[in-house]
């Protein structure tokens, strides 16, 4: 009884016939990149004020959920393609790509939010009536009960004024320290989305090479149980052969 045909790997022509199917199966796994018009709508200082930092806010909560649905819809419709992990890999670099956009716009528009608040409370406070028609909590007005000594009132009065200037001078402090302290704020916002970038990146590349060893894995059993085929084919062969 004849064995069947088996077509070595190095075969050139399996070579042959694999590179133009290789290629149409590449090409049937690619999916379209996430189409936003999002990061042109806000270029780096576009933001000028606070009902534009809003809206850029409210439009990037609804871009992000946009992004969820739509990663989560490629991540199923590479499922049913022939290279999964590829795919998958796609639409987790594409995803990320789309996040850093709306990332840049965050920072940008609580930037400025931030500023805004400090500017807007140093004029407040730069603009609050003198303590003299409104004593502040730490001033003390001359008691009125009694006649004040000229010295006593001149040293009440200059250290009433050494007070007022001081609470000046700490204002004008406040409002200088405040773009330093939105520069540190966005830092700090950069530095934690750099951190989760990072981490989920780290992730990703887990659950690929899980991915990986289970493939391996895979392929390991199937080549197996090729084998053992074979060897069940050969026993059984050799029996029929060995038979009167």
């Amino acid at each position: 009884m004849s064995e069947p045909s088996v077509i070595a790997a190095g075969d050139p022509g399996v070579k042959h016939t694999m590179k133009p199917l290789i290629a149409v199966l590449l090409c049937a796994i690619a999916l379209p990149a996430f189409g936003s018009d999002f990061g042109s709508r806000y270029p780096a200082g576009a933001i000028k004020d606070r009902a534009q930092a809003e809206q850029a806010l409210r439009e990037a909560d609804a871009e992000a959920a946009r992004i969820d649905r739509e990663a989560a819809a490629r991540e199923a419709e590479c499922h049913t393609r022939f290279l999964v992990n590829r795919c998958r890999d796609e639409v987790r670099r594409d995803k990320l790509v789309a996040e850093q956009e709306l990332r840049r716009v965050r920072v940008e528009a609580h930037d400025l939010q931030r500023r805004l608040d400090a500017e807007e409370a140093a004029r407040k406070r730069a603009a609050s009536p003198e303590p003299a028609a409104r004593p502040a909590p730490d001033v003390r007005e001359p008691p009125r009960s009694r006649e004040i000594p000229p010295d006593e009132a001149a040293r009440n009065r200059a250290d009433y004024e050494k007070r007022v200037e001081e609470q000046r001078r700490r204002a004008a402090e406040e409002q200088a320290r405040a773009p330093e302290r939105a520069a540190n704020a966005r830092a700090y916002e950069e530095k934690q989305a750099e951190a989760a970038r990072r981490a989920q990146e780290k992730e990703a590349e887990r659950k690929k090479n899980e991915e990986r060893r289970a493939e391996r894995r895979k392929q390991a059993e199937i080549k197996e149980a090729q084998r053992e085929e074979l060897r069940r084919k050969a026993e059984a062969a050799a029996k029929e052969a060995a038979k009167p």
